[in-house]
């Protein structure tokens, strides 16, 4: 059985586009050993494994951000849901054997906005999950399943943990794959590659509350130094609610398009959410974050990164 050692936070799938904002604040103050299936693009402790396998770790950690999952955009997890729905819940198991076993006393596990898939009231609380139906997308029920084993551990193990609820994660690093990245990257591509008209899935009303990726990192830096994340879920999320026709919008006018936006509609996917306005009055009161990083001057940056790197 593989053995991880040698630090003081343990992060899974720290080679992910959130998982380097997470590990460049955390390296700042602390020992971060990261655990993929792909060696990380930055400097950092790293050990290769699979973590559908069972594993340990030494007891020298002290704190695991769960961030490995199977995950993509909507165009992904729309092809792959049988590895989301057999999948991520095995990892989870093994993380949680493995900190179990260890002197690991707290897990901080990355679930998702899409545990809201049918939520109709808003802005809508970390408790309204109890309320409305649970996610008809295997990815979606595949976090909410993992929301469940955090407290099953809890209960039976008294291990601690935190659930963050990350909201339309965007920035720069996230190339803007075809299966893997998310609305804003497509676009910006798109955009970049004069495609006329430019195509959305869906009517472009959809809407959502973007955050960006160095918030969403100090929302982890937070939950891992604030007592009062211990045992708690929170949504993390900016605090504006944006239509996909307006983020286009914008990204138009960033880019000095010079002739009028013309927009093809394509068919929405099966599982897309209408609306995804989540509150997160939550984590601001109890763990005093708030997300800092203004839309338009992340679209920018955002922009900027994807058009050096092509």
């Amino acid at each position: 059985m593989t053995r991880i050692s040698g630090g003081q936070i343990l992060v899974t799938g720290g080679s992910g586009f959130i998982g380097k904002y997470v590990v460049a604040l955390l390296q700042k103050e602390f020992d971060v050993v990261v655990v993929d299936q792909t060696k990380p693009n930055y400097k950092t402790k790293f050990q290769k494994i699979n973590l559908l396998e069972p594993f340990t770790i030494s007891k020298d950690f002290e704190k695991c951000i769960h961030l490995a999952a199977i995950v993509g955009g909507i165009q992904y997890f729309t092809k792959h849901s049988v590895e989301n729905i057999r999948d991520n819940p095995r990892m989870v198991g093994n993380v949680f054997d493995a900190c179990v076993n260890s002197n690991v006393n707290q897990v901080v596990y990355t679930s998702s906005s899409v545990v809201y898939q049918h939520q109709k009231k808003f802005p809508f609380k970390e408790n309204d999950v109890l309320s409305s139906p649970p996610p008809t997308s295997a990815y979606g029920l595949s976090k909410l399943i993992g929301e469940h084993f955090c407290k099953a551990y809890h209960e039976q193990h008294g291990l601690n943990y935190t659930v963050l609820r990350p909201f339309n994660a965007y920035g720069p690093g996230e190339e803007p794959d075809p299966d893997y990245a998310h609305v804003i990257p497509h676009l910006i591509k798109k955009v970049l590659s004069n495609q006329y008209p430019v195509e959305i899935y869906g009517s472009g009303n959809q809407s959502r509350t973007f955050t960006h990726g160095m918030d969403i990192a100090n929302a982890y830096l937070s939950s891992i130094k604030n007592k009062n994340a211990l045992n708690e879920i929170f949504n993390v999320s900016g605090n504006k609610e944006f239509k996909i026709n307006e983020v286009l919008k914008r990204i138009w006018k960033i880019a000095n398009k010079k002739k009028p936006l013309k927009i093809k509609h394509l068919p929405e996917f099966p599982h897309d959410v209408k609306r995804r306005y989540p509150s997160n009055k939550k984590i601001s009161k109890k763990l005093k974050w708030k997300p800092k990083i203004n839309f338009d001057d992340g679209l920018k940056e955002t922009m900027e990164w994807i058009k050096n790197e092509k």
